[in-house]
């Protein structure tokens, strides 16, 4: 009777360090997945360089995504409808719809580091404000309410200088530019502040090796940013 009731006791201990073992192992993969977690979710560092700002942008941008700001020229068109010059107006919504099918393609071909959307620069006002969908556009150009920005992380990207600064601005349309030069023609990285980003980050990305400067290959250009922004990606982690 005594060995029996000293079996059930070493049996009743034998249960209660089970159950604290699995309590504590609970308890350290818990902690583990939160330390893994925070390590995931990395956060701009206080008081950050603009080299750690850098490496915190590219992070997140290959987690997040580019929305590429199209220039639909609507104001230039209002313009010279109001004129009465619709054979001008005609010719420059023709003309820039096919540079931003152009760029559209070249994009869907060749830009491989992130998720990728569009938009017309009108709508900019509509990104900045939080806005997730209702004015991201297809592969035809075509405002689609079902496509929804996903990613909490976006940086803008279009046709501009590295140069200068030029941020879309609906009530001055005359600062639509009709005359461009090589650099002009760059493809040109913003944060969520329209602020152009800066070395070290890869903020815009050119034709290497241009052909004619009169016809632009938005193709070698995507490529070229593509390459740079994997290329600083690798980097960020040495």
């Amino acid at each position: 009777m005594v060995i029996f009731r000293g079996f059930g006791f070493s049996l009743q201990r034998c249960s209660i360090f089970e159950n604290f073992m699995i309590r504590k192992n609970a308890v350290i993969v818990l902690l583990f997945m939160l330390s893994f977690s925070a390590i995931a979710q990395e956060s701009m560092p206080l008081n950050a360089t603009w080299k750690d700002s850098s490496r915190f942008y590219i992070r997140e941008l290959k987690e997040g995504a580019l929305l590429v700001r199209l220039h639909s020229r609507s104001k230039a068109i209002e313009q010279l409808n109001q004129l009465g010059n619709y054979v001008g107006a005609n010719n420059i919504k023709k003309i820039q719809r096919e540079e931003d099918l152009e760029i559209v393609q070249a994009f869907r071909s060749s830009f491989k580091f992130c998720k990728v959307y569009f938009c017309y620069a009108d709508s900019t006002d509509t990104w900045l404000a939080g806005r997730r969908s209702g004015f991201l556009l297809n592969d035809s150009l075509e405002i689609d309410p079902s496509i929804i920005l996903q990613e909490k992380f976006s940086l803008l990207a279009e046709k501009g200088s590295p140069k200068k600064q030029l941020p879309y601005d609906p009530t001055q349309p005359q600062n639509e530019r009709s005359e461009t030069g090589y650099l002009d023609e760059t493809i040109v990285l913003y944060d969520s502040k329209l602020h152009m980003l800066k070395p070290p980050f890869p903020f815009y990305a050119k034709e290497p090796f241009p052909q004619n400067l009169a016809n632009n290959n938005w193709k070698a250009k995507v490529e070229s940013l593509d390459k740079k922004l994997n290329s600083f990606y690798q980097r960020s982690w040495e």
